[in-house]
């Protein structure tokens, strides 16, 4: 398991690397009226995912020993990775 700092600065990176890919294909777009729904909840998507984890860091569940914690941790950082996957495949089925 990482170290909570790590985990919440790949969490701010990789929802950052969200919104930027969101902007860079709705500019790059010639049909920008028909994707921006879906830029914008892919936008929505990423911003709710990074509030959601970064709560769940600073707030892990009580109780929990240390073996338990580090299962929390890992959970976090396969949901951050499997969640902004969907929004990259996401995106990348607008220009299909």
């Amino acid at each position: 398991m990482a170290s909570k700092k790590n985990l919440k600065k790949d969490i701010n990176f990789l929802t950052n690397e969200v919104i930027e890919t969101c902007f860079l294909h709705y500019h790059l777009s010639q049909n920008k009226e028909e994707i921006k729904p879906v830029i914008d909840e892919v936008i929505e998507d990423a911003v709710n995912l990074r509030n959601e984890l970064i709560h769940k860091i600073n707030h892990p569940g009580e109780g929990l020993k240390s073996s338990e914690k580090k299962n929390w941790f890992n959970e976090i950082q396969s949901q951050m990775l499997k969640k902004t996957d969907d929004a990259f495949e996401k995106l990348g089925e607008l220009h299909k």
